[in-house]
């Protein structure tokens, strides 16, 4: 029986697939939670059973936090390594594996140089004469940030982080030219410009394509109705959940009347584009594994090629219960030369994310469909994640009314 250590902010959904296959499973993350199956052995960052309050996500997490904790398992007295295959999950890369930890890259089944994909001005750069993607810059300064502003005067634009994910960081600038410069320079006095690109805002429908690629060959698995916060109607653009797979049912919700296209529109000419676009761009990267590609379908029905997360997807339980799929399994094979048989699709899956709008007191909250329920009596900060609620059924105005469910439920016992 082979080791396997599972490392990110959140494994439970990999130690989950983990315990259904043939390994002594490890695992490092960030949080433990209440509905976490224990592996053989695991370490994780924050305590819920020891702290007041959870913090802040941003302000605690690194993932040298997580290679510290993996030395007991990664660093043997006899020099063997104990730990034969490691899988990352979102929150750490292969890169991050340097120093003492630089050895165990090789053993990393995943991709080893992500830096064209998650720096975005990198890949910007490499795409924009290939792909449709986004008029994009990265402005040195203030001056510079305003003068492509006022080249621009037609475009709207954010701000984003160059490096990340989970929709974090954005910021929507404002188009009027009254309130613009004093926006900015509210923006830029907590954050560090060069961290950051300007990137043309793209008012449309956000969709994505979950793909499993090995060195030689690519398969699109599942495209996907990405739902981010702006879509609900608030200020932020969090990744917020997913509904798939992506037909005229799933298409046409949490659309916000953000698109002039007739939802009669061809949802097979859609699918086919993504399929095929998805599997072109693993092959510009030689990405390999599960690996997903964000879009934006503009206004006028133009796809638009937004970023690629070089990892497991928010889509990943999701993917899991619709294709009946071991999602785990299938990376690993995937990168080991080995791309498993796309199985149908049977049902809808609708996955969202709840976020605590003020400061909450988790009471019980073990309520179906909900998960990475955190402990009881502990307190979830303002605007950090809470819960994620997940629900599947062959009809998705089911799965979506379990959903709200769910949520109202959560709000019931917090407080």
């Amino acid at each position: 029986m082979e080791n396997l250590l599972l490392m990110g902010i959140d494994t439970r959904p990999m130690v989950n697939s983990a315990l259904k296959l043939d390994y002594k499973t490890f695992s490092i993350s960030y949080f433990k939670t209440v509905d976490f199956k224990m592996p053989y052995a695991e370490k994780h960052v924050l305590d819920q059973e020891s702290v007041i309050s959870c913090g802040r996500f941003e302000e605690n997490y690194s993932p040298n936090k997580l290679l510290e904790l993996s030395k007991d398992f990664l660093f043997q007295n006899d020099g063997e390594n104990e730990i034969d295959k490691i899988v990352l999950t979102t929150g750490i890369n292969s890169k991050d594996f340097s120093g003492k930890f630089k050895k165990y890259e090789k053993i990393v089944r995943g991709n080893r140089n992500t830096e064209g994909v998650e720096n975005k001005f990198k890949f910007y750069k490499k795409l924009k004469n290939k792909f449709d993607v986004p008029l994009t810059f990265q402005p040195s300064d203030m001056y510079e940030l305003n003068e492509i502003l006022e080249q621009y005067t037609n475009n709207q634009f954010i701000l984003k982080p160059l490096q990340g994910s989970g929709g974090l960081g954005i910021f929507l600038l404002n188009n009027e030219s009254s309130n613009k410069l004093k926006q900015l320079n509210e923006i830029c006095q907590n954050i560090s410009l060069e961290n950051y690109i300007l990137q043309e805002y793209v008012e449309g429908i956000n969709v994505s394509t979950s793909v499993l690629s090995s060195h030689d060959e690519e398969k699109s698995l599942i495209n996907t109705k990405l739902i981010t916060e702006h879509d609900l109607g608030n200020n932020s653009f969090e990744y917020s959940g997913n509904i798939l797979p992506l037909d005229k049912n799933s298409f046409g919700m949490f659309n916000n009347n953000r698109t002039n296209i007739d939802h009669n529109f061809d949802i097979n000419k859609l699918n086919d584009e993504m399929k095929n676009t998805s599997e072109d761009l693993m092959k510009e990267f030689k990405l390999i594994g599960s690996n997903g590609v964000d879009y934006v379908m503009d206004k006028e029905g133009e796809l638009k090629v937004i970023e690629i997360n070089p990892r497991f997807q928010g889509t990943y339980e999701l993917v899991e219960k619709v294709m009946d799929i071991n999602l785990l399994d299938a990376h690993i094979k995937a990168c080991e030369g080995e791309l498993i048989e796309i199985p149908p699709i049977d049902g809808y899956a609708v996955k969202k994310i709840i976020y605590a709008r003020k400061q909450v007191k988790i009471g019980n909250l073990n309520i179906p469909n909900v998960y990475d329920i955190p402990y009881q009596g502990v307190k979830i900060e303002k605007n950090q994640p809470l819960v994620t609620v997940i629900s599947s059924d062959n009809n998705l105005k089911t799965a979506i009314d379990d959903v709200k469910i769910a949520e109202k439920e959560v709000f019931k016992n917090i407080n």
